[in-house]
């Protein structure tokens, strides 16, 4: 229908049947497509976070550990992680960290607490004051909690003169946390104390202590024997030697299934007493420290050590993937006896290359060349020792003594820089790994639950003294000459042209 009004043409458009059709058509489509759309984001809502958040961090704080993941999946009890925040005073980092843990396992539910809404939660499970960003894990009648200022590492800055944060540990807090909750009890660690021992540094402790062993000290000269409720006894670096009376405690402990850490360290001290302790078990130190002839097994210098890493049940997660390292520095060497009594198995953990040598004379030590008389390699710098035993148990009833089995697990190191925090960084913590895998394996558990520190500072690069030569070749000598080479081809070229 048309109309013409004074020169201005108006049209009056009825729609057509098409038009109508095709309109209505791209209604119900835009219709479909924000249905689907509002469909698909609450089905996304209703997912885990650890199937819809990425990160994106440098140091993976979110992302949660193979360690994690593999103690989550075998959890047959449930566990309730009480998030005690405040919404204004959120911690992101934690939030969303929890959320993983959320999505991780049917039997893992977080759930958040406003200790101002509830005050007198917290006190069920502590009697400590907490703050905001603290988690509780309970299972049953087993809880633990998991302090906030226990997931931030800190460190003193003397250059400014103020603490600085460097590292992030609330993966290793929460887990540790649901291993404890889970077991009927926490194994004891002994330490040997009166021969001039060296302090456990705090990493160390802190590790162990986060891996739910408890750390007890022990005085042998005041005590009858190894106590009853414990799990291992550590041996670390005495200066001076045991007593004789010491040595035989010791001995009467691992001779009935005892399980035991030693680790030494050079000294000019005779050590008879410990060394026969080393020598029933079928092993020897060397006198002198172990320097290497191969520069793949070292950094820096020849008797800062990276020993090959066998394959053992202690070494098998370090070596997935072939990027864990060790690192000993001033180790002594380790043989074995030629024969063993029947029942006794001695297994190398770490080992020297064929060119290692020992030097005796450490301290009028002038060069780093091997020289003549110096005792040729290879050599063992850590062993892993068992042995069946035979004990015997007095009978519910009588007093007649029934034979019974138990296994003796001892493992020997030769440097006490496998726990110093120093020479753990160097390798990204290979050193602490191996030391909590083989407590691990001491105090009859599966697996190691400490998760390491994610660094929010330097990340050390391991690289042996012979690979450090080669990239040094490469990028000095090799990249440049070919660019060079390169260069004067094609000038040469378009100089004839």
């Amino acid at each position: 229908m048309k109309k013409i009004m004074n020169h201005k043409t108006v049209f009056w458009l009825l729609p057509d049947k098409k038009h109508l059709r095709n309109g209505s058509y791209s209604l119900i489509l835009t219709v479909i497509v924000i249905s689907c759309a509002v469909l698909l984001n609450l089905l996304v809502n209703e997912l885990p976070a650890n199937r819809t958040q990425f990160d994106f961090s440098d140091q993976k704080l979110y992302t949660l550990s193979s360690l994690t993941k593999e103690m989550a999946s075998g959890l047959t009890e449930n566990i309730t992680l009480y998030y005690m925040v405040q919404e204004n005073s959120r911690d992101e980092t934690v939030t969303r960290l929890l959320e993983q843990y959320d999505g991780l396992s049917s039997h893992i539910s977080v759930i958040e607490k406003d200790p101002v809404l509830y005050p007198n939660f917290a006190s069920q499970y502590t009697s400590e004051a907490l703050t905001d960003n603290s988690i509780i894990a309970v299972c049953g009648n087993s809880s633990q909690v998991v302090h906030y200022e226990d997931m931030y590492e800190m460190e003193f800055n003397y250059e400014y003169y103020t603490y600085e944060t460097t590292g992030f540990d609330g993966e290793g807090q929460i887990t540790s946390a649901l291993a404890a909750v889970i077991s009927d009890d926490l194994p004891v660690l002994y330490t040997l104390t009166g021969h001039r021992e060296p302090e456990l540094d705090d990493t160390a402790i802190h590790s162990i202590e986060k891996n739910n062993i408890q750390i007890k000290s022990l005085n042998l000269v005041t005590s009858d024997r190894i106590p009853e409720d414990a799990d291992c006894l550590l041996v670390y670096a005495p200066a001076t030697d045991l007593s004789e009376a010491e040595a035989a405690k010791i001995l009467n402990y691992l001779r009935t299934g005892g399980t035991s850490v030693i680790i030494t360290d050079y000294t000019t001290e005779e050590m008879p007493q410990l060394d026969s302790i080393l020598s029933w078990y079928g092993t020897q130190r060397t006198d002198g420290i172990v320097l290497e002839g191969n520069s793949s097994y070292y950094v820096q210098v020849p008797y800062y050590l990276i020993p090959a890493m066998q394959n053992t049940e202690l070494t098998e997660n370090l070596l997935t993937g072939g990027s864990s390292y060790v690192l000993l520095s001033a180790a002594q060497g380790l043989r074995t006896s030629g024969e063993l009594r029947n029942g006794l198995t001695v297994t190398p953990l770490l080992t020297t290359s064929d060119s290692a040598y020992v030097k005796t004379n450490v301290q009028n030590m002038v060069t780093y060349l091997k020289e003549d008389g110096d005792e040729d390699g290879p050599f063992d710098l850590a062993v892993m020792i068992t042995e069946t035993v035979e004990t015997e148990q007095e009978e519910n009833n009588n007093s007649v003594a029934a034979p019974q089995t138990a296994e003796t697990k001892l493992a020997v190191f030769t440097s006490s820089s496998l726990l110093d925090a120093s020479a753990d960084q160097m390798v990204s913590g290979g050193n602490m790994a191996l030391f909590l895998n083989t407590l691990s394996w001491m105090c009859g558990r599966e697996m190691n639950v400490s998760v390491p520190v994610k660094s929010l500072s330097i990340e050390y690069l391991t690289v042996t003294s012979s690979a450090s030569s080669f990239w040094g070749i490469v990028v000095i000598g090799i990249i440049p000459g070919f660019f060079l080479i390169t260069g004067l081809v094609i000038w040469l070229r378009r100089r004839r042209q």
